[in-house]
């Protein structure tokens, strides 16, 4: 009875083992054949290299689609690529919106098992995407705080703008943090780790680079990146990128404007201009580009740009950018936008209160801007995007009511109000930024304003199209805006469910496009 018993036993873990590695196997299919068709959309224009003494898996936690269109992202798996010893290859979490994958994770390049690598590298754009660690990290059976980590686990890396933005956030959950430019720093880190045996003890004094557990605060870049000796490009094509399959290069490096709220300026300093013959080579090198992706925190403010946007009309080159900076916008600029094949123009005015674009630090001609308005509208374009930012420090009804003014003086000088659309981002106090001090408006506070300028604004008229930012997410972005080590004690309990629940994602993936 007794061996009967221990029989059937036998029988149903093996059935079980089996039924569980049929299910692996299925899921290992699924996750190939989904990035065989993504693989089937790129163009590699340099060699990418998978075998090597060092391996680094390099993460983006986001969409894969907005991985490959992030110019920090794909400079560092560039210069990784071009680094003797080093494999690196690609991991999303997410290869479809709305689609986070389960795991086991594996690389994109030769589905390699995540956890084999020697290095994990992430990429930090955004800071609701520092959200994504806890599942990852999870998944992967890897200690989120770095002190209960040993040998045998990956040395964790993290950098991109988010990082540079506020390091201390994850001081206790990455073992490296890369706050400056990775052209600088990468190199000689990757130099340092390969010689010292994986010990970043090593890098302790290597300017640029952050050993928390050495060191309280990073030792200052000793020198920013020459964007004209190299320029950020895609050397990674897909058409399923954000920018429409678009070739992308970096224009310029920081901004020289000073906005209170905005980051760019904070982190990438000195303002950095790609010269139009360095563009034009990199044209020569690209004969097959028909569609550019300009970047740039404020494309507008290019010295040359309108000699740039001459050069890329004489080539027959389709231009891509996101918002354009409405007094620069000079007849010859707006003839040569059409010509390209842009059927619609984003500005970013902000508000349309005159005193808190005083205080924002950017003023506005409303006549001038009304002005522009209508030439665009006269030059052909169909649509006209409108970007605003709610919740401003000291924002009061009267300053609402002017932005309410405001876009409906856009709309009568517009064909119709259904040729506009009005989007409102919530402010976020982010740190370096002049305004990190500033306090986030609460949950209540964004509610309230977002409902009355959904109430009013519908009353100028039905076709005038309008979007929000999430109150809650941006609640959360000014909480991971200014988090301290502590985050990592907040990450570790959320691991911990993950891994009881098996839920790996707590927030779904969406798609953004330019």
């Amino acid at each position: 009875m007794q061996n009967d018993k221990c029989t059937q036993q036998r029988q149903q873990l093996k059935a079980g083992s089996k039924e569980h590695n049929t299910l692996g196997l299925r899921h290992r299919h699924t996750y190939e054949s989904v990035v065989g068709s993504l693989k089937a959309t790129e163009k590699h224009y340099l060699p990418s290299c998978t075998a090597g003494r060092l391996g680094v898996a390099l993460v983006y936690p986001n969409l894969y689609s907005l991985g490959m269109s992030n110019l920090g992202y794909l400079t560092v798996h560039r210069l990784l690529s071009a680094t003797p010893g080093v494999a690196v290859e690609r991991f999303f979490p997410a290869l479809e919106a709305e689609s986070p994958l389960k795991p086991p994770f594996y690389s994109f390049e030769t589905v390699r098992p995540l956890g084999d690598f020697s290095i994990m590298m992430f990429s930090f754009s955004y800071e609701g995407d520092f959200d994504k660690i806890p599942g990852i990290f999870a998944a992967l059976g890897i200690p989120v705080i770095a002190e209960e980590r040993n040998r045998h686990h990956p040395l964790m890396v993290a950098g991109g703008a988010a990082v540079a933005s506020n390091p201390p956030a994850l001081s206790r959950i990455f073992d490296i943090l890369v706050p400056g430019e990775a052209e600088t720093a990468l190199p000689s880190m990757m130099n340092i780790l390969m010689q010292s045996g994986m010990q970043p003890d090593e890098l302790a004094a290597l300017p640029g680079v952050w050993v928390p557990a050495n060191h309280d605060e990073m030792l200052a870049p000793s020198s920013m990146h020459d964007i004209n000796s190299q320029p950020a490009y895609a050397h990674i094509v897909s058409s399923q990128n954000a920018f429409g399959g678009a070739h992308l290069i970096e224009l310029m490096r920081g901004c020289p404007r000073n906005c209170s709220f905005c980051l760019a300026k904070a982190i990438y300093q000195p303002v950095r201009s790609l010269q139009p013959a360095k563009l034009a080579e990199w044209l020569d090198q690209h004969p097959d580009c028909s569609d550019l992706g300009l970047v740039a925190p404020s494309l507008f403010d290019h010295p040359q740009i309108e000699e740039i946007f001459n050069m890329l009309a004489q080539r027959n080159i389709r231009i891509r950018n996101s918002s354009v900076k409405w007094e620069k916008l000079q007849p010859r600029l707006l003839e040569i936008l059409h010509k390209s094949g842009i059927t619609g123009l984003t500005l970013a005015p902000e508000t349309g209160s005159k005193r808190l674009q005083t205080a924002i630090n950017k003023p506005m001609n409303e006549d001038r801007f009304i002005e522009c308005v209508r030439e665009i509208f006269t030059a052909g374009f169909e649509q006209l995007k409108l970007y605003f930012v709610a919740c401003l420090p000291g924002e009061e009804q009267q300053d609402l009511d002017a932005t309410i003014d405001f876009i409906n003086s856009v709309v009568k000088a517009s064909p119709s109000a259904g040729h506009i659309s009005a989007a409102f981002s919530l402010f976020v106090p982010k740190r370096r930024t002049l305004w990190q001090n500033k306090p986030a408006p609460t949950l209540q506070e964004m509610k309230h304003t977002i409902k009355y300028l959904k109430e009013n604004l519908n009353k100028l008229s039905t076709q005038l199209k309008t979007s929000f930012a999430s109150p809650q997410e941006a609640l959360r972005q000014s909480l991971l805006s200014q988090a301290g080590p502590e985050l990592a004690i907040e990450y570790a309990m959320e691991a911990k469910k993950c891994r009881e629940n098996r839920l790996f994602s707590r927030n779904q993936f969406s798609a953004l496009e330019f």
